[in-house]
């Protein structure tokens, strides 16, 4: 890596730090910006303005948003996320307990999508307008037409209600039951699955028929190269890269996003403690998980920019020229 990649990545993470610094300061303004006040959520409707302002001020609520985003950081960086209004329960063991089986659900959710897309992406580039590519793209816009949390709903219906295979909702963590854990990841993860499948086979896909035209394609196909080898060692890495970043910043925003699946499912991860929060106006827990939610989106855009330079080292360049 020379010194023009090196500045590159070095202005990249500036623009992301930037980014997360505001997000960090709009943040911090949320008490100001939405109706009600912790302290009534709190104290209640009856509350006097005395204790309004003196539970604010015990909280330094009543403080500048800059003032307030610096003072969080510096408890954040030793450890302390504060505690929530509603509960008093510290929020680092919060983001401890729930953090984990967020990602989890996530990251096999994006894996099942993967493992749906690959093949019927590759099966409908390989002969457009076929029978099965158009099985692929009548099923793909279905899947696009309805809401992700109908999946899930159906899911239920399906495999808990009528067949009795799994359980509707519920967690159990893995050291405990380690079947029982698995048994109910499967209908929220296959939600997951499907919904990011939808779209990512008609990217990958539409890539793949690009790729597929290229000239050194076409000879290796004049050269009798087989299909799965000729879909793998010529035409998936050049074609990936649309696909590789709706990934990583899908999972960045599934993160974020997650309250629906986790409700529809009762998973206690991040998304849950958020409709919580929100419904009982326990603001350090919405600004810890707006501003952990940002975080994710940031690691998600820089690791999809890594992953460019293995899959594509020309990539370097461009990157290094922005």
């Amino acid at each position: 890596m020379d010194q023009i990649e090196i500045r590159a990545w070095v202005h990249r993470g500036v623009r992301g730090l930037i980014v997360l610094t505001l997000l960090g300061l709009l943040t911090m303004s949320l008490p100001a910006l939405m109706t009600g006040t912790p302290a009534l959520a709190v104290l209640g409707v009856n509350a006097s303005p005395d204790q309004i302002a003196a539970f604010m001020a015990s909280l330094n609520l009543d403080r500048p948003a800059p003032e307030r985003l610096w003072e969080w950081l510096s408890n954040a960086a030793g450890g302390d996320l504060g505690a929530s209004l509603v509960t008093g329960r510290s929020l680092t063991g919060e983001l401890a307990a729930r953090l984990p089986i967020t990602i989890e659900l996530l990251l096999l959710g994006q894996v099942v999508a993967l493992a749906l897309t690959l093949p019927v992406a590759m099966a409908s580039a390989w002969r457009p307008g076929g029978l099965l590519d158009r099985i692929a793209t009548v099923t793909a816009f279905v899947l696009l037409s309805v809401p992700t949390f109908v999946f899930g709903l159906l899911g239920i219906m399906l495999f808990s209600v009528m067949l009795g295979l799994l359980p509707a909702t519920g967690w159990v963590p893995f050291g405990i039951d380690p079947i029982g854990h698995l048994r109910h990841l499967v209908l929220p993860v296959l939600t997951i699955g499907l919904a990011e499948a939808a779209v990512l086979v008609r990217v990958l896909r539409a890539d793949l028929i690009t790729t597929m035209r290229e000239p050194y394609v076409l000879a290796s196909r004049s050269r009798g190269m087989g299909t799965a080898r000729l879909m793998i060692t010529r035409v998936l890495r050049p074609s990936s890269l649309t696909t590789m970043t709706l990934v990583g910043l899908g999972f960045g925003a599934l993160f974020g996003g997650s309250a629906l699946i986790e409700t529809v499912f009762a998973i206690p991860g991040m998304g849950r403690l958020a409709v919580t929060a929100i419904g009982a106006r326990d603001f350090p827990v919405i600004e810890m998980i707006v501003i952990f939610s940002g975080i994710a989106v940031f690691l998600a855009a820089l690791a999809v920019d890594i992953l460019y330079t293995f899959v594509d080292p020309r990539t370097r360049r461009a990157h290094a020229r922005s």
